[in-house]
């Protein structure tokens, strides 16, 4: 009977069998350097989302392309503003391309083809400046790439392998047409310069897939894992406050909100097809719209947790405001939900929305909970429009423009209530 492999088995394994599809013969030692670092990276503090599951899931959904699989490999072993800086298995071979200046990473001369062919490919020259929001995690996964098998893969094959890690790149309008111009000006052949472009495009689809899923508790679980890798303060979950929970919220909400569906996948002539690509910018639309609502109303209900501190005495850990998160084999700790009363239904209440409150999303995260007991409790007794209108209050708090006291006056009175009370049996001092 096979037994399952680890991880990093599983990365050293699928590299070298990749590379050898190609032609390549790595050394050993070089494929299990290549490997380990890779897994390294992969496995740093922080990496909720961006991790070796995500990067295995990418190579094993790539129909056995050496390429694409070479790409999931290294698309995302740099994630500067998680790993705060290079990760540690990956700092040499980062210093030969990148150095810290003010306001991100300059490129450095190219020490090699291989680095400078990279370059070209994501349209960046030695001495420009480049940080997590213009590319940098991309365009440094794909030159440690070169750097790492240069020599062991030809000149259009490596260039393959960075096409695709760009086309990683998120939410971008068209970046294909450009794509094209600057593999064309680096002499592709035009045999293979459309098949390049198609699997670069294909290879970026993958990645970001996610958001065409026809479960949207899916897809919210993959949005949720993304919380942590932007808001650092996350990576304690006993420990952050009120706030912090309820800033990572605002940062989602206001980023899915106004992300435009048709930036998430892209087409390429015959690749995906139209019927295919007009399907998953649908579906895209359909998942961000959900989300949004289902961010705001949890917002809502940080909002009200949050004035109720603010109003008591200040901001305390979420932890303690809420109640202990259960821990496997122990007795449930006393929640806050344990004391909110029962309410009536007030208007129309969409079910799949509120079952990914009430019943939660479909997985547990390392921070958070997956049910979201108040937020169900406010979208029973309030109604979406009765959250939409408490948001705005909300965000004149937030502003600094109304106090905790006057919005919590104004909100519905039963709803309000019951959840001071509950919380009052949970946060003894308050």
């Amino acid at each position: 009977m096979d037994r399952p492999r680890s991880p990093v088995h599983q990365i050293v394994n699928a590299l070298g069998l990749a590379l050898r599809e190609l032609g390549a013969t790595p050394a050993p030692e070089d494929l299990e350097r290549w490997g380990f670092a890779v897994h390294a990276a992969l496995s740093a503090p922080g990496r909720e989302f961006h991790n070796h599951e995500h990067v295995l899931a990418l190579a094993d959904g790539s129909d056995g392309d050496p390429l694409d699989v070479i790409a999931a490999l290294y698309h995302d072993v740099v994630y500067l503003q998680v790993d705060q800086g290079p990760p540690a298995s990956l700092r040499d071979d980062f210093a030969k391309v990148c150095e810290k200046v003010d306001g991100g990473w300059r490129l450095l001369p190219a020490p090699t083809q291989a680095v400078a062919d990279v370059y070209a490919v994501f349209g960046r020259a030695a001495g420009e400046v480049v940080s997590p929001m213009t590319g940098a995690n991309e365009l440094a996964s794909a030159l440690i790439a070169s750097l790492h098998l240069g020599d062991a893969l030809d000149r259009w094959s490596r260039l393959t392998v960075a096409m695709g890690i760009e086309q990683t790149i998120p939410f971008r309008a068209d970046p294909v047409p450009a794509l094209h111009a600057r593999a064309q000006a680096l002499g592709a052949p035009a045999e293979r310069l459309d098949a390049m472009i198609r699997q670069a495009v294909r290879f970026g689809n993958h990645d970001v897939e996610n958001f065409a899923y026809a479960d949207p508790g899916r897809f919210l679980d993959n949005t949720w894992k993304l919380l942590p890798e932007s808001n650092p303060s996350l990576f304690s979950p006993t420990v952050y406050t009120v706030r912090d929970y309820r800033i990572a919220l605002m940062k989602m909400e206001g980023f899915l909100a106004g992300l435009p569906p048709e930036r998430v996948f892209h087409a390429w002539g015959s690749e995906p097809g139209d019927a295919i690509h007009a399907a998953r910018v649908t579906q895209t639309a359909i998942n961000v719209a959900l989300a949004v609502r289902y961010l705001r109303c949890k917002l809502y209900s940080i909002a009200i947790v949050e004035a109720l501190c603010d109003a008591t005495g200040g901001q305390v850990p979420l932890d303690y405001f809420m109640g202990g998160f259960p821990a496997p084999g122990a007795p449930e700790p006393s929640r806050v939900e344990h004391h909110l009363p029962r309410l009536e239904r007030v208007g129309v209440v969409e079910p799949l929305l509120h079952a990914l409150l009430a019943i939660g999303r479909a997985s547990e995260s390392s921070f958070d909970t997956g049910p979201s007991p108040l937020a169900a409790y406010l979208h029973l007794s309030c109604g979406e429009d009765g959250i939409a209108a408490g948001l705005v209050a909300a965000r004149a708090v937030w502003r600094g423009e109304v106090t905790a006291e006057a919005f919590l006056a104004a909100q519905p009175p039963r709803a309000t209530a019951g959840i001071a009370r509950a919380a009052a049996e949970v946060a003894d001092t308050r």
